[in-house]
């Protein structure tokens, strides 16, 4: 369900409830052996004699390769820095923008879906402050096709997401102005109560000299442990927007939205979801 054909609901007015291998290859890389012929000098019945012997060994520098081979290896692939999501899941099924504006922001009244942008407070808590809404929300259904359905937060306190079919693996990094941190919370949402009933995950972002990604999977997919908290059992973790369905067939009449709950700012936050 659409949050944004609810005429009579006000999420901004309700607090969330904060109380609610990769193997390792160490083989070695191969070298090529050297044989020498060395005198080794033995003690014989008192008297001393060199035998002349061929020996096969690895040399020294070949060990020391060797070893460095293996450390360089055993170092994760995907370390801070070095951990664009597109080398594990290819080109990204869609890419979000989210640009963080000083908190006079008039909005773009002319703006266009297509642009895959919305705008937000890169100072929410001042933002939240001067504006007189407590909370900076992106409201994320699912439906035929990606859109930003509503990309300014400044008029309402809210955007509007719509995800493609299908599961997805999500992606989010910080850029622009280095040092800052952004935080967003994934809330399963009570329309039918307006309250805030199951907080599913966050993911935290800060834009340092390299783009350092982040995975959101803990905000898309509801664990056993979470989903028990709230009287509902599941055998294994389960897409939000499948467990929202789950949960609407066991409380009839009851209507449950997913939302994104943003905390500090950011001058840009970029998203890139994968299909599964």
């Amino acid at each position: 369900m659409n949050p944004a054909k609810l005429g009579w609901l006000d999420p901004n007015l309700i607090q969330p409830n904060q109380t609610n291998a990769r193997a390792t290859h160490t083989s070695c890389m191969s070298v090529d052996q050297v044989n020498s012929n060395i005198y080794i000098t033995t003690q014989d019945s008192g008297f001393t004699k060199g035998k002349h012997v061929k020996k096969t060994f690895v040399s020294a520098i070949a060990l020391a390769l060797c070893i460095v081979t293996i450390l360089t290896v055993a170092l994760p692939a995907f370390s801070a820095g070095n951990n664009n999501p597109n080398k594990l899941w290819g080109a990204p099924t869609y890419l979000l923008n989210i640009l963080g504006k000083k908190s006079d922001f008039n909005g773009q009244p002319d703006y266009d879906a297509s642009r895959r942008t919305m705008f937000v407070p890169e100072d929410v808590a001042g933002w939240e402050l001067a504006s007189g809404y407590p909370n900076a929300t992106i409201w994320v259904t699912q439906g035929a096709e990606f859109a930003v359905n509503d990309p300014n937060m400044f008029d309402d306190g809210h955007c509007n997401l719509t995800m493609g079919p299908g599961r997805y693996e999500v992606y989010f990094v910080a850029l622009g102005k280095p040092g800052q941190t952004a935080t967003l919370e994934g809330w399963v949402y009570n329309a039918t109560a307006n309250e805030y009933l199951l907080k599913i995950g966050e993911v935290s972002v800060t834009h340092n000299k390299r783009p350092d990604w982040q995975s959101g999977h803990n905000m898309f997919y509801v664990s056993v442990q979470e989903a028990a908290s709230i009287g509902v059992t599941i055998s294994e973790e389960m897409w939000i927007f499948d467990f929202l369905n789950l949960l609407e067939t066991l409380y009839p009449g009851t209507n449950y939205l997913y939302l994104w709950n943003l905390v500090g700012g950011v001058k840009h936050i970029q998203v890139r979801f994968y299909q599964m």
